[in-house]
């Protein structure tokens, strides 16, 4: 899964602390994996979006943006 088709993403240090412990917690191998399925999951909201107003509407719905 983590291979040599991987980017970086600076998370801050306290969220990253966070992370480590709920990864930990829920029986992850790896923060990065439990990133990873996080990400994942919400991406489902918006791969059937058709256009950039349909993804903004969804955002606006799930309260991500306003």
């Amino acid at each position: 899964m983590f291979g040599s088709n991987t980017v970086k993403v600076k998370i801050d240090k306290d969220l990253m602390d966070r992370l480590r412990k709920v990864a930990d917690v829920a029986g992850y191998a790896t923060t990065e994996e439990f990133v990873t399925h996080v990400l994942e999951k919400e991406m489902l909201h918006f791969e059937d979006a058709g256009s950039d107003e349909d993804i903004r509407e969804k955002l606006k719905g799930l309260g991500y943006i306003s």
